[in-house]
């Protein structure tokens, strides 16, 4: 009997520890589990957070270039920078007449007749008589004037010559932009 009691007692140990290391083992498993989903839980909340960082980044720098932007066209119009210039327009003036005088400070042609200076002032001006006219061609004066307020002189010389057109111009088509020092010399000789 002493044999049987020492198996089944060797069996019955064997048993518990077979059952503890059971239970040990689901519960292991459970808290891989657990620690897996909290892991990509996290993974997640810091991939969102890299997002967030790399978007306030990106208004940032978008912020950055306006101001770079600002500061050179600050820097293009310093030279007649507090000056007033009365444009003479208003919600009476014709088309060509509102744009047309501006465009000259930056593009090559063979003649030019009159001259506005293109300051974020006179821009706004000439921004907002387009916008409350009834001209034929509002929308793309709109459109123009709108690439001039964001400092976009890109197409300054189809610009001028679109209004050129518009005036019936023989003599005068724009025919490439002018240089930076050709622009501060037009404005020195013009604007002073």
């Amino acid at each position: 009997m002493k044999k049987t009691q020492k198996v089944l007692l060797i069996s019955g140990i064997s048993a518990v520890a077979l059952f503890g290391v059971g239970v040990a083992s689901f519960k292991i498993m459970e808290n891989s589990n657990e620690y897996e989903k909290a892991q990509l839980v996290m993974e997640a909340r810091e991939a969102k957070e890299q997002i967030e960082r790399e978007r306030d980044d990106e208004k940032i720098e978008a912020k950055r270039e306006a101001k770079a932007k600002a500061a050179e066209l600050e820097a293009k119009t310093a030279i007649y920078d507090g000056i007033e210039f009365e444009t003479g327009l208003d919600e009476g003036s014709t088309e060509t007449e509102v744009m047309h005088k501006m465009t000259h400070q930056k593009v090559r042609s063979q003649d030019k007749w009159g001259a506005i200076p293109m300051s974020p002032k006179i821009i706004e001006e000439v921004y907002k008589i387009v916008d409350s006219s009834d001209f034929q061609h509002r929308n793309r004066l709109l459109s123009i004037a709108a690439r001039w307020r964001d400092f976009d002189f890109s197409t300054i010389v189809q610009d001028h010559n679109f209004f050129w057109e518009d005036k019936e111009g023989t003599v005068g088509k724009a025919h490439g932009t002018l240089s930076r020092a050709e622009e501060v010399e037009f404005i020195e000789v013009n604007f002073k």
